[in-house]
């Protein structure tokens, strides 16, 4: 009997198969990976994470991939991703050329020859170090210039690395090279010199070594400058592709998966339970996530190593339940599985014709469980008798004891469990239920339907309206003193008593449970908890995952997707912390131009692009990208990467980007604001305008001042012109005076005189007829400025043929050119006559014999009007001595006289020019004197 009994144990579990796995989230073509094969995995400083695949290398931001190409891209495929000090990653093909992301987030690369092929490339903080067919070249890391060629004899290597300034290479021989010496010292390496594969894999300042013989032998060393030390040795019966050192723990990369030893070789017992793929690299990023890359099927993701996965072949997941001891759930096959809590499962129902379990409920009923598939079943959970009703159930709902409300396509009716199982009347017939409700508070059923959210009490069906809406709702739960009412939209409302109003949320959900009292919601891969109005996130599933039911079980969270059972643990230790989305700005462009706006831009610099990158690996959308220009918030679309600022008016801005909790509402500004300036143009900028003000006003000042001295000035001509006038005037009152002398006069007189005394009164009738001539010329000139040149030649005729009369032995002569028009010429008046006084008085008046004087008048070309007045007097020398001497002799007015009034004229429009010569014969005696006087006509 003993047998017998542990026979049926052992079939029992025997049919429980043990297929569950990690969970893990995938990233392949489907998600939008642009290849399933990858090489390598790598996260920048910023948290973005590369993947070196079949197509190149790619940047995954958690939302989407953005694949790098260059036109000398000769082969896509390579590995050894790395990033150096200035924030450039570095992508090696498969034939040994490096290529790296610049700053404009575009693939560069540079000249290289002789590439030896897929060997490691070091980056230092100052050197970029790669080898070639003759040996190891050192580029400067900033200028990327070559700046030492290591040669090295039948140059072949395994490995590169470096280690303290030294460098490590080898394969047959190993070997370091100094990089401040450049000194090359041999190392022993029995232990790699054996091997057919060898790895070397640099964590902090320890450069580790894994080796694999022939026959799979794995060695763990550790390199230290001068010696190998070994580690650890690991048995493995596959090819090693990759290792890693993670958390003092060695992960094998293989072609059938991964496998996980301790540093002194054990290997760990969640190795079973790793994806059994062709894994080529493990890296764990900054949040505690591990990411595998595989050849075949794109990057796996696991956040927790204690969330488990469960997939059946060939089957989806469509409802999900539990009576208390196990999960249950049902499959599109028309099948219900149960499990246990490791997940091992086994057939329990299946429905003849394939139909899919859309709705379980095993939990309802301590006798029964109800389950729809191709119409409604109730069985008997001892006996396992089910009953089959031809009914679409949709919704089953604990009424009274031993009563449910049921609810579905064409139905709302009651059906009765004890004593027997009874159908009752019908409440509602025509219509197609989707949830029900009892209102126990306010005493009446609530039911969602295709004709909206009715209400049932008293026996009288009412529609139930928000703002004067029909309410399309799928789902309905009781929750202390309230109903929770989700719609076909997602939105949620809170319903008391008539009162319905709108749960504020900034995002939509798909489902809404009730389990073990908490209100779960669901929205595609999330699930919160909601918690009076506040939504509490619980955990977040893979991203191109959508939760299809969720049940609460001992302690654990167990949600089904289409193709997947998933355990979430309910503990502290077990969830993966949420990372914040991040925002990552790449680079500003103005008017097209990547710029540094830590300048001020000109006004013509007003089209600001910001281009931006959000990183979120949380797998989740919760979130709703915002931003502030100078205070004003404004929303941006989630697949937006830049914002735009388009004729920006001048002034200071400053632009602040950050993430808005779909949940709470909550703002969060993680970067630091952009702040920049638009100077106004030119002529809008205060000091121009300032300057422009000062600049009017001294114009104004200075056009003020200007004018006033123009004014002065006019006046001052004025003045001056009066005054010439006037000393003009003056100038010919004193000249006439000068000629209307006493002297002269008293002269002319007695010379008349004696002519009367000697009764020779024709000559003094003569002299008087001349002399009252000359008189009456001089008295008309005095009201006159300029004469003709004629009337000037015949008052100086005149005045000749009057001291010829006085002096028996003068004799002069005057002459003019024929050409000269003497009526035409105008000069000033009585111009000449001083001259020929001067001639007469102090030249010719002391000269002993004849007395000669001539007067010439002519034209040059430059139409100068040239007069000379000789005489051939004592000369103006004697004539001073003589002056001197006799001081009783009166002075001659006209000198000064002239003089001053030649200035005069000369000032006003005249330019008169006086030159004097001193005449002498042969003996060098003085012979007279030549007076030439030139004016423009």
């Amino acid at each position: 009997m003993k047998f017998f009994l542990s026979y049926l144990f052992l079939v029992f579990w025997a049919t429980f198969i043990n297929a569950q796995n990690i969970f893990y989230d995938q990233l392949n073509t489907e998600s939008g990976l642009p290849s399933s094969t990858v090489f390598d995995i790598f996260q920048d400083s910023k948290r973005f994470i590369w993947l070196a695949t079949e197509e190149g290398l790619i940047k995954y931001n958690g939302v989407d991939f953005k694949t790098y190409s260059h036109s000398d891209l000769h082969s896509k495929s390579g590995s050894n991703i790395k990033e150096d000090v200035l924030g450039r990653v570095w992508y090696q093909t498969f034939d040994g050329y490096l290529y790296y992301v610049n700053s404009k987030d575009e693939l560069e690369t540079f000249s290289q020859t002789n590439n030896i092929g897929f060997v490691n490339f070091v980056i230092t903080n100052q050197y970029l170090i790669k080898a070639h067919w003759q040996g190891i070249e050192i580029r400067d890391l900033y200028s990327l210039k070559k700046i030492k060629n290591i040669k090295i004899k039948k140059f072949q290597t395994s490995f590169l690395d470096v280690l303290d300034d030294e460098i490590i290479l080898g394969n047959e021989t190993t070997q370091t090279i100094s990089l401040k010496k450049w000194k090359t010292k041999i190392i022993e390496n029995k232990e790699i010199k054996r091997s057919i594969k060898v790895l070397s894999y640099k964590r902090g300042n320890q450069i580790y070594f894994f080796t694999q013989d022939k026959y799979f032998k794995c060695k763990l060393l550790s390199f230290d400058k001068e010696k190998f030390t070994h580690l650890a040795t690991f048995s493995i019966d596959k090819q090693v592709q990759n290792f890693e050192i993670i958390n003092q723990e060695v992960w094998l990369c293989t072609k059938e998966g991964v496998r996980v030893f301790s540093m002194n070789g054990k290997e760990l017992s969640f190795t079973k339970n790793l994806p059994k793929e062709d894994i080529s690299k493990v890296f764990k990023d900054k949040n505690n996530v591990f990411w595998f890359s595989s050849l075949k099927n794109g990057v796996y993701i696991i956040k927790n190593f204690q969330t488990l996965e469960l997939q059946i072949p060939s089957e989806k997941f469509t409802s999900i339940t539990d009576d208390g001891e196990r999960i249950y759930v049902g499959g599109s096959s028309g099948k219900i599985y149960t499990l246990n809590e490791k997940l091992q499962y086994q057939n329990y129902w299946q429905s003849k014709d394939a139909y899919p379990v859309y709705y379980l409920n095993f939990n309802a009923d301590v006798d029964y469980n109800f389950f729809s598939a191709n119409g409604f079943y109730i069985q008997h959970k001892k006996s396992k008798r089910i009953v089959h009703y031809n009914s679409a159930v949709k919704h089953l709902f604990p009424f009274s004891e031993n009563r449910f409300l049921v609810s579905g396509t064409g139905f709302v009716n009651t059906i009765s469990t004890r004593p027997k199982l009874t159908w009752e009347n019908n409440l509602l017939t025509n219509i197609r239920g989707k949830s029900i409700v009892y209102d126990a508070l306010h005493d009446r059923v609530l039911v969602a339907s295709n004709n909206g959210l009715l209400e049932l009490k008293e026996n009288k069906v009412s529609s139930l309206f928000s703002n004067g809406k029909i309410l399309h709702i799928k789902n309905l739960i009781i929750e202390n003193d309230r109903i929770i009412a989700l719609s076909n939209h997602g939105e949620l409302f809170e319903i008391k008593g008539l009162a319905i109003k709108k749960i504020k949320t900034n995002r939509l959900f798909n489902l809404m449970l009730k389990d073990e009292n908490q209100v779960l919601l669901i929205d595609k891969n999330t699930v919160f908890k909601l918690q009076s109005y506040q939504f509490n996130k619980l955990f977040s599933l893979g991203k191109f995952l959508r939760i299809k039911g969720i049940n609460y079980f001992k302690g654990s969270y167990y949600a089904i997707t289409e193709d997947k059972i998933i355990k979430i643990n309910n503990r502290k230790t077990s969830f993966t912390s949420f990372q914040t989305p991040q925002i990552i700005i790449e680079n500003i462009a103005v008017n097209g131009m990547l710029v540094s706006l830590e300048k001020k831009l000109k006004y013509s610099e007003n089209d600001v692009q910001i281009n931006f990158n959000v990183l979120n690996f949380d797998f989740d959308d919760d979130y709703q990208i915002v931003y502030k220009v100078n205070g004003v918030l404004k929303n941006l679309n989630n697949n937006s990467k830049n914002i735009k600022l388009v004729a920006l008016a001048p002034g200071e801005y400053s632009i602040q980007l950050g993430l808005m909790n779909k949940n709470t509402s909550e703002i969060k500004f993680t970067i630091k604001p952009i702040t920049f300036e638009i100077l106004p143009p030119l002529w809008k900028r205060a000091w121009f305008i300032t300057l422009i003000i000062c600049s009017f006003l001294l114009m104004s000042f200075l056009l003020y001042r200007w004018k006033i001295i123009q004014l002065k000035r006019k006046n001052a001509e004025k003045i001056a012109q009066i005054t010439l006038e006037k000393n003009l005037k003056e100038s010919k009152l004193q000249l006439i005076k000068s000629q209307m002398n006493p002297h002269f006069f008293f002269n002319a007189i007695n010379n008349i005189q004696s002519y009367i005394f000697t009764n020779d009164t024709q000559v003094a009738s003569a002299y008087l007829s001349k002399f009252s001539k000359l008189t009456r010329k001089i008295l008309e000139l005095s009201d006159t400025d300029t004469v003709t040149l004629q009337d000037e030649i015949d008052t100086l005729k005149l005045y000749l043929e009057l001291q010829k009369m006085r002096f028996e032995d003068f004799n002069f002569k005057i002459y003019y050119e024929q050409d000269i028009l003497l009526n035409d010429v105008r000069i000033p008046t009585m111009l000449f006559q001083p001259y020929v006084e001067n001639a007469i008085l102090h030249g010719l008046a002391h000269s002993n014999g004849e007395k000669n004087l001539s007067i010439e008048f002519r034209v040059d070309r430059t139409r100068q009007l040239i007069t000379t007045i000789k005489d051939n007097g004592i000369g103006r020398v004697k004539s001073e001595e003589l002056n001197k001497l006799n001081t009783s002799k009166p002075k001659s007015f006209a000198t000064k006289a002239n003089l001053d009034r030649i200035m005069l004229l000369n000032k006003d429009q005249y330019n008169i020019t006086i030159d004097y010569t001193d005449l002498y014969d042969e003996n060098e005696e003085s012979n007279g004197t030549l007076v030439t006087i030139k004016m423009k006509i």
